[in-house]
């Protein structure tokens, strides 16, 4: 995996923590993702006493892994029907949101993951 990238998976919206474990949950389920997914801490806001878990870093090495993450990302928003929104972030800054009425058109996620993020959907996953 010596072109893995950490992508950050942000869970924004009512009770984020708990939507947060529920997603790190959902995505270890995932063959590929599985090993992958480590829950972090945010920095706390101006004002906040402390910080909850809202944040998942990823590491994918291949096309196939980010297209697993997105599809699951959005299989699981469908399945949830809460008001909740999900950022993925690359460390340039590079990302993608995705809430429930987007996450009903993966088609539409993956295309425009493919153009945020097209070293890491072409190519890698190709043999």
């Amino acid at each position: 995996m010596s072109d893995a990238v950490d992508l950050q998976v942000v869970v924004e919206g009512a009770e984020a923590e708990t939507h947060a474990v529920g997603l790190f949950n959902w995505l270890g389920s995932e063959d590929e993702l599985r090993g992958r997914v480590r829950p972090q801490r945010r920095a706390p806001k101006p004002g906040e006493m402390g910080s909850a878990v809202e944040l998942l870093t990823v590491a994918v090495g291949s096309g196939g892994a980010v297209a697993v993450l997105i599809q699951s990302v959005c299989t699981w928003l469908t399945s949830r029907g809460a008001d909740v929104k999900v950022t993925v972030t690359t460390a340039d800054g590079r990302r993608v949101e995705v809430d429930v009425r987007r996450a009903a058109d993966p088609a539409a996620v993956l295309r425009e993951v493919s153009e945020q993020f097209p070293p890491a959907v072409e190519g890698h996953g190709e043999s």
